[in-house]
């Protein structure tokens, strides 16, 4: 039935409206209905009329008469444009999208509702939605889809009664591809792991790229972190079967963090932040996985409680450097120490680097602290030199934060020889095979400005990362320190004799200072000089000491020979002591 309605005591036509025209009066019942109205329902010509409105209300807006009485109780004019807030139910049961508006007649005991028919603009806005939460590279969604799916997630108790396993992935090495290959070939990587990921994946999981190799992976109905850890594992089986991209084969390693809900958290906040913690001890060991546990998350709390003691102590100047000495295997004599950081806290004591250093390392501080170990070794240098009225160098370690930060790092170098009066030929500075991995074009410009002013690069624990034998010639790399893991144990067959006669005849071979680091023993000693080591390093000659310790150890420099404390060996000794060692080791010589 259509008609007409009364508004401000004017008469209008409904039919003349373009959109749907429905009156209904206080109890909810239609009285009238256009025909635009009529057709967009599917309903014949008075087939609405003493209906209720909720017949054209979908059964899963239970509370809309509720919501229909409290809105007649106080009634107000609602203008059109809540777009996707109602669906509207047709005759034939199909739901159709409305833009709805709603007036009160003049007298109040009708309203009167328009109705528009909002199915284009719903399909509009969720393509444009869709595209918003769309990574345009890999098809997966994005960080902005993350957070509001997991919300979602979290928020419906269905599912949460279920579990939800939450993972997140970083690629491995990433850096290096794009670096090396470009972002073309970092594109096709990070593209190929979504591929492989979903070649496994299950229905109830939907995975996102929340940063540049970042991802997350979201796996409903999982009921334990085991389970989902379990799944991530052998994920990450899956990927790592190479990938050919512009013509050079690239493994896709991984590192990945699993928490569950609500076990490991009832927010989404929550949740994120303690898969973040489980990810960050996956990364310590590359390639691996690691589920979450309290005890990161008290991990984490010890690491800010310290952070906040190690400012103070940079203030309060706590630090201290000792200094190992390292020794010439021809002569016996120190011509040098590594200045190493010790950290004099008011209430533990002296403590050792690897109870603080990995969190210097990760800070902001670590380029202050730094800055004071360059420039305390150097001063620390300068009297050495005068106090024996000879060449006693110093190595540094360098921070990775310093290594990023290469134009402080030249400064503070520079700053601190000139401050000192120290030559530079009487500095090293050591970089670990991980630090070159991560460098920068300029860094190695630094080192090089370094080399050419007479200052000496060592690769620190060589053979011990993952830095290739190309970094010998493509760095400015005068020395390469061999680690004490391939020392150790090897006068007794127990370490890996061959490697460490190849590492110090590569040096040689490459122009380049042999450093044997860990040496321990008598028999050590001997050998890492018979294959051919420059220098020696470890608690044979001494443990690392204070500086007037150190002083005093250079004032009787062949008390430190290779037959060990206060023992001198005739070259006569020593040959025989050598003899018995190629008998014992024929392989070896």
């Amino acid at each position: 039935m259509t008609g007409y309605i009364l508004d401000m005591n004017q008469f209008l036509n409904m039919d003349d409206v373009p959109d749907g025209v429905v009156v209904c009066d206080r109890e909810g019942r239609i009285q009238a209905a256009s025909v635009a109205f009529l057709e967009l329902f599917g309903y014949a010509d008075g087939e609405l009329i003493g209906k209720p409105i909720e017949v054209l209300i979908p059964t899963r807006y239970a509370g809309h008469a509720r919501q229909r009485e409290r809105y007649q109780e106080k009634a107000s004019k609602r203008p059109m444009g809540a777009v996707q807030k109602i669906f509207g139910l047709r005759k034939d049961g199909t739901e159709i999208p409305l833009d709805i508006s709603l007036q009160p007649d003049s007298s109040g005991e009708r309203v009167i509702c328009f109705a528009r028919d909002a199915s284009e603009h719903v399909r509009l806005t969720e393509g444009m939605h869709r595209t918003a939460r769309l990574d345009p590279v890999t098809n997966t969604w994005n960080r902005r889809a993350f957070g509001e799916d997991l919300k979602q997630a979290v928020s419906e108790r269905a599912a949460f009664s279920k579990g939800i396993c939450i993972s997140l992935f970083d690629i491995d090495r990433f850096k290096d591809v794009n670096d090396t290959l470009g972002h073309s070939a970092g594109d096709q990587l990070l593209a190929a792991f979504c591929d492989r990921l979903r070649e496994v994946m299950r229905p109830t999981m939907q995975l996102y790229r929340i940063g540049g190799d970042e991802f997350a992976l979201i796996m409903q109905c999982c009921a334990g972190r085991e389970r989902g850890l379990a799944f991530v594992e052998a994920a990450m089986a899956h990927l790592q079967r190479p990938l050919t991209v512009h013509g050079h084969s690239i493994p896709i390693g991984c590192s990945a963090g699993v928490v569950q809900a609500p076990a490991d958290g009832e927010t989404a906040e929550e949740l994120i932040s303690n898969a973040d913690l489980a990810l960050y001890k996956a990364k310590t060991v590359r390639g691996s996985s690691a589920a979450y546990t309290p005890e990161l998350r008290d991990s984490v709390e010890q690491r800010f409680t310290l952070l906040s003691e190690l400012r103070d102590a940079l203030r309060e100047e706590q630090f201290v450097l000792h200094f190992q000495p390292k020794v010439n295997l021809r002569s016996g004599v120190v011509v040098g120490a590594e200045a190493l950081l010790r950290w004099s806290h008011p209430a533990r004591g002296v403590m050792q680097p690897a109870q603080f250093i990995d969190i210097v390392a990760d800070s902001e501080l670590a380029l202050p602290i730094g800055r004071w170990v360059i420039a305390e070794a150097c001063r620390r240098a300068a009297e050495w030199n005068e106090a024996a009225g000879r060449p006693v160098s110093v190595a540094v370690n360098v921070f990775p934060n310093q290594a990023k930060r290469s134009h402080t790092l030249r400064e503070d170098v520079e700053n601190a020889l000139s401050q000192a009066g120290l030559e530079p030929a009487m500095l090293e500075i050591e970089i670990t095979e991980n630090t070159v991995l991560d460098s920068s074009q300029e860094f190695r410009e630094v080192l090089a400005h370094f080399r050419s002013s007479g200052i000496s690069i060592a690769l620190d624990d060589f053979g011990t990362g993952y830095a290739s034998l190309n970094s010998l010639t493509d760095f400015p790399i005068d020395t390469i320190k061999i680690d004490r893991r391939f020392i150790r144990g090897v006068s007794q067959r127990e370490g890996n004799d061959a490697v460490l006669k190849a590492m110090a005849t590569l040096g040689r071979e490459l122009g380049l200072k042999s450093v044997a680091e860990g040496v321990e023993s008598v028999e050590e000693a001997l050998l890492v000089r018979h294959y051919g080591c420059d220098l020696g390093q470890g608690y044979y000659w001494g443990k690392p000491v204070p500086h007037a310790d150190f002083m005093r150890m250079l004032e009787r420099p062949m008390e430190k020979s290779l037959a060990g404390q206060g023992v001198n060996l005739t070259p006569m000794q020593m040959d025989y002591l050598e003899k018995i060692l190629k008998h014992r080791f024929p392989k070896s010589a």
